[in-house]
This record gives structure tokens, C-alpha cells and sequence, in this order.
């Protein structure tokens, strides 16, 4: 059986806040907060992925998966399955209800047996394939000893507010959240060059990473315009 959310903390708690820069106005700074997605909203997080995620991850932009119908039908039940463990967080800016980023956190369970055959659609059991080698290549919960870790299957920022810093601090709010829960790991694989320097300054380590050219010579189903890391962050 797959984690389950306890009752508490409650939904939604509010895990992190900071502050950045105002899309409508450089020069001023203004406060966000990072929380959990409440279900009144689950519909309004799928939107904000299709619009941004889809077209800017570099696996999915690279096989034009927007533009394939069954892969945005088959990434769409995805998603809601992962917003189903109610651990996905969401950014606000103070006063706003716009959805500036958010990142669909998942528990990983070594005991967790993923059925990724139900997949039809060519460009989603490509992208399967070269995340399920990087985890084969890496082993996260034998090389750190651990049962259980916070993954992630995607950060997607509002484009109107990027250069302002937002995904590292979207990604620092992981240290709460794991510390809430009881775990002391998050790791993910980042595929865009962007979220993997978000990613270092939030504090996460590079611990695997196969370039382009090495997946260029593995085979067309693993190719992309990246070289994808798994990066590590340990709670302390």
C-alpha cells in the first residue's frame, strides 16, 4: 500500500514564505508563501501544467508532447494520481490567488512496486524509460539507507514571474515538509539546466548525471537536448 498523508499537519499549511521581486514591479519586493494544493484547485494546477510544464521540460518539448493527444490524456490522469497523496505544494504571492509555481511531490517508497506498463502512448514510455534508468543507475534508498525519500514529477513556474528566484525557494520549502514527515531525503531527477541550478542553490547535490551525448548513444528513445541529474537533498 502506498504512503498515505496523515491528518496532520493539515491541509493546506502554509510551509514556507519569502520574498522576491513583484512581476508588475521590479523594484518592489513582495511576500510569497508556499503551501499545500487544496483539492478546490486541482483543476487549476492541471491547466498550469499543461501550460507551462508540457512545453518547457525538456524530454516532453523535445517529442512536441503537447501536440499528442493521448500523452496529454495519459499525463493528465498521471498528475491527478499524484495529486491524490495531497503533498503537491503551490505558490502564491500575498493578496493573490494566482498560481505562480508549484511542484508535484510524491513519497517514494522502497516497497512501492510502480506500474509504468499502463502507459500507451510513445513519447510517455520514452519519458518513463529515461527516468527508470536513472533510478536503476542510482539507487537512492540503498546508496542513502533509506525506506523512503520526497521525489517530485515536475516543477512548472508561471512564466510572468520567473528571474525572480521563485524555484529555489519553491524547492527550500522541501526542508519542512520532510521534516514534517519524518524523512530525511528528497531526491529528484531534474532534466532542464535552469531547475538543476535552482536545484544547487536550494541545496541539493548532483549525484548521477548522464549527459546528452551519453544518451544519444543508448538509443532515439532516450534522446533529448539535456543531460539529466539526479540530485540529492539530505534533511539535517
Amino acid at each position: 500500500m502506498g504512503w498515505q498523508r496523515p491528518s496532520e499537519p493539515a491541509i493546506p499549511t502554509v510551509w514556507y514564505t519569502f520574498q522576491a521581486p513583484d512581476p508588475d514591479n521590479d523594484e518592489q519586493l513582495v511576500t510569497y508563501r508556499v503551501e499545500d494544493l487544496t483539492e478546490d484547485r486541482f483543476d487549476d494546477i492541471i491547466e498550469h501544467y499543461k501550460e507551462y510544464f508540457v512545453v518547457d521540460e525538456p524530454i516532453y518539448a523535445s517529442r512536441k508532447t503537447n501536440e499528442d493527444e493521448t500523452a496529454m490524456k495519459e499525463l493528465e490522469g498521471f498528475w491527478r494520481w499524484c495529486l491524490e497523496q495531497r503533498l503537491t505544494i503551490v505558490c502564491y504571492k500575498e493578496g493573490s490567488n494566482e498560481i505562480v509555481g508549484a511542484n508535484l511531490l510524491h513519497m517514494e517508497q522502497s516497497d512501492d512496486k510502480g506500474n509504468w506498463d499502463i502507459f500507451q502512448s510513445k513519447t510517455i514510455q520514452d519519458v518513463v524509460k529515461t527516468h527508470l534508468y536513472m533510478t536503476e543507475q542510482f539507487d537512492v534508498f540503498q546508496r542513502y539507507n533509506v525506506d523512503r525519500y520526497l521525489t517530485a514529477y515536475g516543477l512548472a513556474l508561471n512564466h510572468r514571474y520567473r528571474g525572480r528566484g521563485i524555484a529555489t525557494e519553491i524547492l527550500k520549502a522541501r526542508v519542512p515538509i520532510c521534516r514534517a514527515f519524518d524523512v530525511r531525503l528528497s531526491a529528484t531527477n531534474f532534466t532542464a539546466v535552469a531547475s538543476q541550478k535552482a536545484a544547487e542553490k536550494a541545496g541539493f547535490r548532483n549525484d548521477f548525471e548522464v549527459t546528452y551525448n551519453d544518451f544519444a548513444n543508448m538509443g532515439p528513445e532516450y534522446l533529448f537536448e539535456e543531460s539529466l541529474k539526479l540530485m540529492s537533498l539530505i534533511i539535517e
